[in-house]
């Protein structure tokens, strides 16, 4: 499963990095207990800028895009609930 964070300016002032360290304990957690996840493997990718800030006004802040789609002012536990209901078996 492809997981793009973006990292620009906003986004990181937003709170994309503490995103980032969530994605890298879920990845632990899903290690320690593979018996209930699937074997897809999380590529996470930390973006410079995705560029969704610039083509809106709104503010969309911090941004993480899973599987190609965006998720706008994303927080830790909406990316976290949204990657487990995935690849839970």
């Amino acid at each position: 499963m492809k997981i793009k964070v973006c990292v620009g300016s906003s986004c990181t002032l937003l709170g994309s990095m503490n995103i980032l360290d969530q994605l890298d304990d879920l990845k632990e957690i899903i290690k320690e207990d593979a018996e209930n996840y699937t074997d897809e493997e999380l590529e996470v990718e930390a973006i410079k800028c995705l560029g969704f800030c610039k083509d809106t006004e709104e503010k969309v802040a911090p941004v993480v895009v899973i599987e190609g789609e965006p998720m706008y002012n994303a927080t830790g536990q909406a990316v976290m609930e949204k990657i487990i209901n995935k690849i839970r078996k």
